[in-house]
């Protein structure tokens, strides 16, 4: 056997640490927007939560910054190119157009969604260990909310809702009804895994964990707890993706066992339907037609915005009333309103402001090696919510946007050098 060079030796042994070293600070700034957007979901500080703007904010820029700072985040040329153009584009309509615009709102449009430009290179794709993490942390927040509800009808709500009710509330976020009653007049509330601003989060989280488990390890036992924790958020959100992704799930991979599971679902609603009230949840699925309903308000209402306010004036509906303006044309109607992402990129930035938008981010989203279902999962999660709302970004940014390989440069973490080059003997 050939031995080693004693200088060659020495590199490598003084390598390994460092390359150790370097995997284990680029992990959990991988992993950061995740537990930001989920662990730090409620949590603010004065002035930004009566802004809805939530600390996770905080924790996703700083993740951004010490990636870029330690050489651990790269640019993607791809990326980056896409974002100047969109950015450019609706950064130009809004002060060549003369009307009046929120400067913060483009600020936070441009430093959030610059984390898109950038990915974390690494020796092997690290797309799969990302969801394996992302299923350890859905298993706890799923057992954190079948608990939740045991817990307040044992003993009431107020422990089993720590945040809302510990924590001062200068420091909750606000504008997301965190503790919200099964029904009106109910004393037992829907439940949010403690963690997550409403229960529709959760309901989400556990349908993209049901769609990752299902196309990955593929233990069904865990998905019947996942759907448990979803069933027990009351939300239809949830329901809502799972009906998109699931036969979507069984027709391209032929999973004959998620029929067994659905029928075994079915059983269990029957049998514990009215234990579990879940004659409440049916209920909120038929709320579109009721102008108070949440459901009204998020999937509904904003076309009416549209039909009043937009499509009558072209050139509005092609550049839009400028950032930060739909909220306050929302506040106009005689019935709620939600600021999904759809509405509001659409009334802000125009038909070509948004259709610039939603193909830049779609494009880092599906560019990753995930399963296309997976992709398709947390896209929709944007679709269900507002585009400033951590939720989405922690999903898409550590799941599979700073996870995907481009193929550019060397894909090695910093400190692990090339073993062609720093590692052979001079000479050799």
């Amino acid at each position: 056997m050939t031995a080693i060079p004693l200088p060659l030796a020495g590199r490598l042994a003084a390598a390994a640490p460092a390359a150790a070293g370097s995997g284990w600070l680029a992990g959990l700034l991988l992993y950061t927007p995740l537990l930001a957007s989920t662990l730090f979901a409620k949590l603010s500080v004065p002035p930004f939560a009566a802004q809805s703007l939530s600390i996770a904010y905080l924790f996703i820029l700083l993740a951004l910054g010490l990636g870029v700072v330690l050489g651990h985040l790269r640019l993607d040329s791809g990326r980056l190119a896409f974002f100047l153009v969109f950015i450019g584009c609706i950064g130009a309509v809004q002060v060549f157009r003369g009307d009046p615009f929120s400067l913060n709102s483009m600020l936070l449009l441009v430093t959030l969604y610059v984390a898109y430009v950038f990915h974390l290179p690494r020796p092997n794709d690290g797309t799969t260990p990302a969801l394996r993490f992302f299923l350890g942390l859905a298993t706890v927040l799923a057992l954190a909310g079948i608990a939740q509800y045991g817990l307040q009808l044992a003993i009431g709500p107020r422990f089993a809702f720590p945040i809302e009710n510990f924590v001062p509330e200068a420091f909750l976020i606000k504008g997301f009804n965190m503790q919200a009653p099964i029904a009106y007049g109910e004393t037992a509330f829907r439940v949010n895994g403690i963690f997550f601003a409403e229960p529709s989060f959760f309901s989400q989280f556990m349908a993209v964990a049901i769609v990752v488990e299902l196309l990955t390890s593929n233990r069904l036992l865990r998905v019947a707890l996942f759907g448990l924790a979803l069933l027990l958020s009351y939300s239809g959100t949830g329901v809502i993706l799972l009906a998109i992704c699931g036969p979507l799930i069984l027709i391209t991979r032929r999973h004959w066992g998620l029929l067994w599971l659905i029928l075994g679902a079915a059983l269990l609603a029957v049998a514990l339907g009215s234990t579990l009230d879940l004659d409440k949840l049916t209920g909120r699925l038929g709320e579109f037609g009721s102008v108070r309903s949440s459901a009204h308000a998020r999937f509904i209402a904003g076309f009416h915005v549209f039909e009043q306010y937009l499509w009558p004036d072209p050139l509005k509906a092609l550049f839009g009333y400028g950032a930060g303006a739909f909220p306050g044309y929302a506040l106009r109607m005689p019935f709620p309103v939600a600021e999904m992402t759809l509405f509001k990129m659409v009334f802000e930035y125009g038909l070509l402001g948004a259709a610039l938008y939603f193909a830049f981010i779609f494009y880092c989203v599906f560019r990753s090696t995930a399963p296309a279902i997976v992709r398709l999962a947390v896209a929709l999660t944007l679709l269900l919510n507002g585009p400033f709302v951590p939720f989405f970004h922690g999903l898409a940014l550590s799941l599979l946007v700073w996870t995907s390989q481009t193929g550019e440069g060397d894909a090695r973490p910093p400190g692990q050098k090339s073993p062609q080059k720093s590692l052979l003997p001079d000479g050799a």
